[in-house]
């Protein structure tokens, strides 16, 4: 006989893991990080029931069942590169590092704003368009942030332009979103009961359509939240949607 004195009270932690599926192979499976919520829903859509008028009491002669359906949903605080792919969808690259010769920019101001094709850039030689090229000087006739790729002039009175930019260029990675070819996702939470039996357990979702994210915070006074949701889909080897492994 259970014990009617043992709680199962239930507080869960755990981590989430996506696989990503393309033409049914599977990916290298990766953490999506930090998460304060992560849950499953279920729902049935277009019942219906069949009547029966012959005793005068119009009572539930049968019920259609409707079509059932599961969905997942995750929020996460964090942004590990991985999940962000999966998030908004995105293709992503990695750009190598290189050089950039004579990359020529418009100027006629004190106060322009040049964005270098580049980011993450080093060893920046600048000249003007004269027939003796003038060379510009860091801090006299720009300043730089290096990091975004960007330079405002400071000095132009004495400048012909356009002005020539010779730089190299470190790695960076490139994320385009809503360009993925992924088919669907494997999710898998390795959860934890923070009280009562304090159980572990294993959830595994076999076929989870991701849907982008809704928004993607770029600017905020506290932690950033994005939600993430995706549908089940059915799995005929599994013959369910997910599956629920007590340990």
């Amino acid at each position: 006989m259970a014990d009617k004195q043992q709680s199962h009270a239930f507080v869960g932690n755990g981590k989430v893991y996506f696989t990503p599926v393309k033409g049914g192979v599977e990916g290298k499976p990766f953490w999506v990080g930090v998460a304060n919520a992560a849950a499953f829903s279920h729902a049935v859509e277009n019942e219906s029931e069949l009547k029966e008028y012959h005793s005068g009491k119009n009572q539930t002669w049968d019920k259609l069942d409707g079509d059932k359906s599961t969905t997942f949903s995750i929020t996460l605080n964090e942004r590990r590169p991985e999940a962000m792919q999966a998030a908004l969808q995105a293709k992503v690259t990695e750009v190598a590092t290189g050089t950039v010769a004579a990359e020529e920019h418009e100027v006629d101001a004190i106060g322009d704003i040049i964005f270098l094709k580049h980011k993450n850039v080093s060893d920046v030689v600048i000249t003007d368009s004269t027939d003796t090229p003038l060379d510009l000087i860091e801090n006299t006739d720009y300043t730089i942030d290096e990091k975004y790729g960007t330079i405002e002039m400071t000095h132009v009175q004495t400048i012909t332009s356009p002005i020539k930019v010779d730089y190299s260029y470190g790695t960076a990675t490139v994320m385009k979103p809503m360009t993925d070819d992924v088919d669907y996702y494997r999710i898998r939470v390795d959860g934890l009961n923070k009280v009562g039996q304090k159980d572990k357990q294993v959830v595994t979702a076999y076929r989870a359509k991701l849907s982008p994210a809704d928004t993607l915070d770029l600017i905020s006074d506290d932690f950033a939240e994005m939600t993430l949701e995706a549908d089940l889909l059915y799995d005929e080897a599994e013959n369910a949607t997910y599956e629920i492994v007590k340990l």
